[in-house]
């Protein structure tokens, strides 16, 4: 009996493997070599940033010296590209917060032409971008606000794309409702019932123009000054008149400054997927 019953078991069929369909093999394939190409690249600048000779070959010893000289030369466009990330970042809040409110609390002729232009500047590249300010303003180039602005122009539709539909959720618009028939004034209530609704997509938000601003190069190549040149603009001069082992470590240390806040965005964004 139990011998019937083994035989039977092992003559019924194996579930056959499942085979992807061609969509999602091409998708399959696309991913990897995506990822290939993107990453690939990576090991290959630390290993020509810890190569104390890379002309005669990835053997010819290691050393770390080049991450003292690169520091000791990049220093200036760092704190460069950090001011500005930090003048960026505080404009974009202090225009995006009132515009994201005001756009999604009132209704207005030509409401749904401004939302849409809000993600304009998403569609114009950067160099249009540049060009564009430099044959308009020239004279503030100078002075470095130009290269202010064009990171504002660049930085500030991602910015307002998290926060206008954040702000657009009927709960806290019911909130906002209830606060208002308890006698809150409207400053109080954006300030105790609306940035901490939103508090998730205004963490995304910053985190994207803080990761954007510090590593945009078309902006910054067209509107930099000789005094104030920002890191991804210094390390393309680094590449062409330096070492290249002492770009590499360059490079290494941007992508480390590059990363960390790439990292928080995508661990955010995982929370608000769960949280959905």
């Amino acid at each position: 009996m139990s011998t019937a019953t083994s035989q039977s078991a092992a003559a019924k069929p194996r579930p056959k493997k499942k085979q992807l369909d061609p969509v999602e093999r091409v998708g399959k394939f696309a991913a990897i070599f995506t990822a290939f190409l993107t990453l690939v690249p990576i090991p290959i600048v630390l290993l020509v940033s810890i190569s104390s000779n890379w002309v005669q070959g990835p053997f010819a010893g290691v050393t770390f010296e080049w991450f003292a000289r690169a520091w000791s030369r990049m220093d200036q466009a760092v704190f460069v590209s950090l001011q500005i990330m930090v003048i960026v970042l505080t404009i974009d809040l202090i225009v995006a917060l009132p515009a994201s409110w005001f756009i999604t609390r009132y209704q207005f002729p030509g409401r749904s032409v401004l939302r849409s232009m809000t993600s304009l500047p998403l569609a114009i590249p950067g160099i249009a971008i540049g060009l564009g300010l430099i044959l308009s303003f020239p004279h503030l180039r100078e002075s470095g606000w130009l290269l202010v602005a064009g990171h504002v122009l660049y930085t500030i539709p991602f910015l307002l794309g998290t926060l206008i539909p954040a702000m657009d959720s009927p709960r806290l618009k019911d909130q906002e409702v209830v606060a208002s028939s308890l006698g809150m004034h409207p400053f109080r209530t954006f300030f105790t019932v609306t940035l901490p609704a939103i508090r998730r997509a205004l963490f995304g938000g910053i985190l994207m123009v803080v990761t954007l601003s510090l590593g945009e190069f078309n902006v910054s190549f067209f509107l930099f000054t000789p005094t104030a040149q920002p890191m991804p603009v210094f390390l393309f001069d680094s590449y062409l008149t330096g070492r290249i082992e002492q770009a590499a470590a360059q490079t290494i240390i941007f992508l480390a400054m590059v990363i960390i806040p790439a990292i928080f965005l995508e661990k955010f964004q995982k929370q608000q997927v769960g949280a959905a």
